[in-house]
């Protein structure tokens, strides 16, 4: 397999991998944002399963206190009657104790009902509210998710036809080449490297001259040295082939 052809894959292999590695980052940031709606419409309907339940037994504890509360009312008014009736100092005393004991049962019956009927109203507004957050959020992923799956579709049909175009590249490298290449991009580094003056252009470190005279006879493919790039040779541009590009260009 010629080595321009090799050459030639390579820089293929470099630049559709750039933009893989840009249209799989698109891809998942259209995913990310739906999946965080999600996440959140999820954690306020688990929330609202919780909070109506706190509702519910707010309210029967609410009940039941009113319930005992009314009790005390009527122990109250009977204990009234009593001290109405007493006929000694020790009944009378007697009679007041109980009644001070029950206003302040009572009491603390009336404080603990307001307590929960303040609760019970702000736990129904966080209700509405997460009710109506998720209503949002239900739209909002609607609307979404229909503008995401086009997106989605025509990312991943790109993805699909740089894939194509990565196989056809790397089949002009050839196999050892590849598995060198694929092992430092796993790593997440660019595995090639150019030179034109004898400095490896991934690293900048000067390479041994004699690595570099072989470089130059574009007959072979070798490793840096220092950084273990796949590098090779491209000869400096003249002032003639750069006054062409810009022109071209």
């Amino acid at each position: 397999m010629g080595i321009d052809l090799q050459i030639e894959g390579l820089e293929q292999l470099v630049a559709v991998d750039i933009e893989i590695k840009s249209l799989a980052a698109e891809l998942a940031k259209e995913r990310h944002e739906i999946d965080e709606i999600k996440v959140e419409v999820a954690r306020l309907e688990a929330s609202l399963i919780v909070d109506r339940a706190s509702v519910v037994q707010m309210d029967k504890t609410r009940g039941e206190l009113s319930q005992d509360a009314r009790h005390l009312a009527q122990q109250l008014d009977r204990s009234r009657e009593r001290l109405g009736r007493a006929r000694t100092e020790r009944e009378s005393q007697a009679a007041e104790r109980e009644l001070d004991e029950l206003r302040k049962l009572h009491r603390d019956r009336e404080g603990e009902i307001t307590k929960l009927i303040t609760l019970c109203d702000e736990a129904r507004n966080t209700l509405d509210a997460n009710d109506a957050r998720i209503a949002e959020l239900g739209a909002r992923l609607d609307s979404s998710a229909e503008g995401a799956a086009g997106r989605m579709a025509t990312l991943e049909a790109e993805l699909a036809d740089r894939n194509t175009s990565r196989l056809r590249s790397c089949a002009k490298v050839g196999g050892l080449t590849v598995r060198r290449y694929e092992s430092m991009h796993a790593r997440g580094k660019v595995p090639v490297a150019r030179t034109t003056d004898g400095t490896c252009l991934g690293c900048y470190v000067k390479l041994p001259p004699m690595l570099f005279h072989n470089l130059m006879s574009r007959t072979q493919l070798d490793e840096c040295p220092n950084c273990h790039r796949i590098l090779f040779y491209v000869p400096p541009k003249t002032p003639e082939g750069e006054a062409q590009e810009s022109s071209s260009s």
